[in-house]
């Protein structure tokens, strides 16, 4: 089992323990001093829903951070690191936005009634009052956290370069095919965190009505991203054309749901819609390396990285082919400098 060796490498995973840690207490007290100033009839709305839909996209980014931070410090991969950057980057405008949003949400719940004239919010509680310091804090604590990852990866760039280079010393245009692929695989971690997110919030805003079609189609769905990325991966590995066509057609179908729930969305759920949009923003850049990847087939990047995963296994007890090195198409090997 990995564990970071250096000081780095400890860094950038306790940045992500200590932020998913403390951000994910604060949007737990939100999430209490909120619903306690709830009425039952709350969740027949669907602004009744915004501050356990934050609750759950914040918890479940942080878990999904952990496992990719993990994930690119064990296969030494700067591009998943850069990309967590940016992910963190997301998760801090997010954070910045949710007061806001929350404002706005618990506002139209106190100015509405129910169809028998019963208040949403509780007579004299103050929810915003009560979770407006916690959510200022959690939009502090993500920003450090962000900064923190920004100058922690700059130094794990030197120090994951010697390893990188190493594993891939091949010509520049081979190089660069891999490269290709290894951004392929590591756009695909990503898209699953935001697919699922979209999926999610789609799920509980639609949960206002049971009766609704798409709550059954958001559950199914889920289950069809898992196997899709799952096949993404495979067919890219293998060289699958006609896999990585079929994958390619996908993701333009899950573009075309984006485009139409984006013109659907209220515009009262501004922070849906952002969401929504960067997703699209995802799929599309998806489809584009699949399109690179789906070039470079047949030109020796598969036989590449097998030979590099067979000539690091020699250092492995057991190769593990399923392993996310694996995915990158390299294994980090000790340096002979660390000697």
């Amino acid at each position: 089992m990995y564990a970071p060796e250096t000081t780095w490498t400890r860094a950038f995973l306790a940045v992500a323990v200590v932020q998913a840690l403390v951000a994910s207490s604060l949007e737990a007290y939100v999430l209490i001093a909120v619903e306690r100033c709830f009425e039952p009839e709350v969740i027949q709305v669907a602004r009744g829903h915004t501050v356990p839909m934050f609750f759950a996209l914040f918890i479940f980014g942080f878990v999904y951070q952990l496992f990719l931070v993990y994930d690119a410090l064990r296969s030494s991969s700067m591009i998943q690191i850069v990309g967590l950057c940016l992910y963190n980057l997301c998760l801090l405008l997010y954070a910045i936005f949710q007061p806001w949003e929350i404002k706005d949400a618990l506002e139209s719940l106190a100015s509405n009634r129910t169809w028998d004239g019963k208040p949403l919010l509780t007579p004299g509680t103050d929810a915003w009052g009560d979770s407006k310091p916690a959510l200022v804090a959690l939009a502090l604590v993500v920003a450090v956290a962000t900064a923190m990852f920004y100058s922690v990866a700059w130094k794990l760039r030197s120090e994951f370069a010697w390893l990188v280079y190493k594993a891939i010393n091949a010509d520049l245009s081979m190089k660069k095919r891999v490269l290709i692929l290894q951004s392929y695989v590591a756009l695909l971690k990503f898209d699953m965190f935001f697919l699922l997110g979209f999926l999610a919030q789609n799920m509980i805003y639609a949960s206002a009505n049971m009766g609704k079609p798409e709550f059954g189609l958001s559950i199914g769905a889920i289950l069809l991203v898992l196997l899709v990325i799952w096949l993404a991966v495979v067919c890219a590995l293998r060289e699958n054309k006609v896999g990585t066509l079929v994958i390619i057609v996908a993701h333009f179908a899950a573009a075309g749901f984006l485009c139409y729930k984006l013109t659907n969305i209220p515009r009262a759920l501004f922070m849906f819609r952002a969401f929504a949009a960067i997703t699209l923003v995802m799929t599309l850049c998806t489809i584009g390396m699949a399109v690179l990847c789906l070039v470079n087939f047949g030109k020796g990047v598969k036989t590449f990285t097998e030979s590099q995963q067979r000539q690091s296994s020699h250092n492995l007890q057991e190769t593990d082919y399923a392993s996310p090195s694996y995915l990158y198409g390299y294994t980090p090997r000790r340096s002979p400098l660390d000697d």
